[in-house]
């Protein structure tokens, strides 16, 4: 083998290694900062986005303002809305049964207002269940 091509792999050698060493430290000086990522800074960029990319029905100047006011309301901890309550959930679910019909409507509101509730908003959903016993003897037993 020549001296060239020996020279040639090692070269290639050091520049692939010094290209791994240079990925690593790069992963490594990115892996903290993402764990400390600000919730909301990163919603307001996604609303900044949107409006640089026309994804809102709203002139780029309005929404570009009104990003920045959320965002800064939200780091103040203002960014709550008058109806964010659980008394006007609880109407709100009330008035969902109002959909319903006779009976259906009867255990619909009894769910909401004294039922069970299981799971969490972060675990995919909230579930309230009711259970109802009754004494009723049915008029053809079997059916």
């Amino acid at each position: 083998m020549s001296f060239q091509r020996t020279h040639r792999r090692r070269a290639a050698g050091a520049w692939l290694a010094a290209g791994l060493l240079a990925l690593a430290g790069a992963a490594q000086a990115v892996g903290p900062a993402a764990r400390n990522v600000d919730p909301l800074r990163l919603q307001y960029e996604r609303e900044k986005a949107d409006c640089l990319t026309g994804r809102t029905a709203e002139p780029r100047n309005v929404c570009l303002r009104e990003a920045a006011a959320a965002y800064a309301q939200a780091r103040q901890g203002k960014l709550v809305s008058r109806d964010d309550r659980p008394e006007v959930w609880a109407a709100n679910a009330l008035k969902r049964c109002d959909a319903q019909h006779g009976e259906d409507r009867d255990l619909c509101r009894q769910r909401v207002e004294h039922g069970h509730t299981d799971g969490s908003v972060a675990g995919g959903g909230q579930i309230t269940s009711l259970t109802v016993r009754s004494t009723d003897v049915p008029a053809s037993p079997g059916r």
